[in-house]
């Protein structure tokens, strides 16, 4: 992301989350690579990402897949990461070459909501509970079919599915300043829940789903429309975000409530050849 990183690094910025990526070589232009912590800890693997190098030149093939699967055997690395933009076309090459495949385009996504023109809120939210907690976890492990892991065809889909619900336990167990988790009530249940994080007037819409019985309704749209006004009523001006192109639903929802979509990013992983289980 260097025209390629911006949305990936400003989302983990804003949630205090950064990887530390080291040279995979002397050479600047070879790039680096970072165990991420967090999905290796729920996965039970290492996991990774490569960041491509510095400048316009582009390192020779053999050169770049020997400083990359040395660093990645040497790390146990199972799967890796890379995203580029669609202009780094010599790069697309270079990792195709050393196995790294296609999986996922994601957008960032951006309203002005200081501007924009909400349809009327048709439900109320409230910050979620330590009560709340077993039933978005449960919603939040079996409601997720797109992004990165999930697009995988060589991803298990359990672990794509226990991520989601790793990533909202820690969201609800470790409170701070930036993070808040509000539920959606219907009938005295947890129907919905957004994630979203708030600092100053930004906000970053990070995972929100409604429980299997209410995905035919409006209530998801409900959910979202009642998350904006949530936020503008609390000072938040500009929102922002990062959403897989595959997820069509929740793209025609955006662009309905005026979002604007921009910087496309090509999603790839590696696989070291173990067996992800």
């Amino acid at each position: 992301m260097q025209a390629p990183q911006p949305r990936l690094i400003m989302a983990l910025l804003r949630t205090g989350y950064q990887l530390t990526y080291e040279a995979l070589s002397d050479d600047p232009a070879t790039g680096a690579a970072a165990i991420i912590p967090w999905d290796t800890e729920i996965f039970g693997f290492p996991v990774a990402s490569f960041r491509i190098g510095s400048g316009e030149r582009v390192p020779e093939v053999a050169a770049f897949q020997s400083a990359f699967t040395r660093w990645a055997r040497l790390q146990g690395v199972v799967v890796c990461s890379a995203v580029l933009a669609p202009a780094h076309s010599l790069w697309r090459n270079l990792l195709s070459q050393t196995g790294f495949e296609f999986v996922d385009l994601s957008l960032q996504v951006t309203l002005s909501l200081s501007g924009a023109k909400l349809p009327p809120v048709r439900s109320s939210l409230r910050l979620a509970v330590p009560e709340d907690h077993a039933a978005i976890e449960e919603i939040a492990a079996g409601s997720f079919s797109h992004g990165r892991y999930h697009a995988d065809p060589r991803f298990p889909q359990n672990l794509a599915d226990r991520r989601y619900a790793h990533w909202v336990r820690n969201a609800l167990v470790h409170p701070n300043e930036v993070d808040r988790v509000y539920v959606l009530e219907e009938g005295g249940k947890v129907a919905g829940f957004y994630h979203v994080t708030v600092e100053g007037d930004l906000s970053d819409l990070r995972l929100a789903a409604v429980a299997p019985e209410w995905k035919n309704t409006m209530l998801g749209v409900d959910l979202y429309i009642a998350m904006l006004h949530e936020l503008r009523q609390g000072k938040v001006r500009r929102i922002v975000t990062s959403i897989s192109a595959m997820n069509t639903s929740i793209l025609n929802l955006y662009s309905t409530l005026g979002f604007r979509f921009s910087t496309p990013e090509i999603v790839y992983h590696w696989h070291s050849g173990r067996e992800a289980a």
